[in-house]
């Protein structure tokens, strides 16, 4: 008997596994947050950039097929749109529109300005010094939901929704001068 109570009390005594508890109970609180906010920053980041190479894609699909003169150009709806929505692995999911400030068209002629183009109808100099010309673009959306929801209080709401159903929207408008 009088080993197993000597046994007993060197167990009782031993100190030798307590890092790895201790370890276990800091890792559960410190490293998984840590490991969750690296892996929703490095999702969003990649996404991001393939949803803005995807709205580059459309133009630059505009851009290479052109404009044989101010007002008949190459490229069409379908064809920016499918450019846009093969660009990357979101596919579908980012929607495309004519760009803000050409009138519900692919392509325009006028002078660029902050808002996008400001529409004319002949060759004029513009507010910048230089002439216009035909502008090709295109306004690209994509709705992105993140990977972990309602952080609380302790990031901001657009990087983290408060609601379990939040998602965030980004839009993109693309132009280039293609004549």
């Amino acid at each position: 008997m009088t080993i197993v109570r000597k046994l007993l009390i060197h167990l009782w005594r031993d100190e030798g596994g307590l890092s790895a508890i201790e370890f276990a109970l800091v890792s559960t609180f410190v490293l998984v947050p840590l490991l969750l906010g690296a892996t929703e920053l490095g999702n969003r980041a990649w996404i991001k950039t393939q949803f803005e190479n995807a709205a580059q894609a459309g133009v630059d699909y505009a851009l290479v097929k052109g404009c044989a003169n101010a007002t008949t150009c190459a490229f069409t709806a379908a064809g920016i749109q499918n450019a846009v929505q093969t660009a990357s692995s979101l596919g579908t999911a980012v929607t495309v529109a004519p760009p803000s400030g050409c009138g519900g068209a692919y392509f325009c002629y006028g002078c660029p300005s902050s808002s996008g183009v400001t529409l004319s109808a002949s060759s004029v100099t513009c507010g910048s010094g230089g002439t216009s010309g035909t502008y090709a673009g295109v306004t690209a959306t994509y709705t992105y939901s993140p990977l972990l929801h309602s952080c609380g209080d302790w990031l901001p709401t657009s990087i983290c929704p408060a609601s379990s159903t939040a998602t965030v929207t980004w839009t993109v408008n693309a132009l280039t001068r293609v004549y």
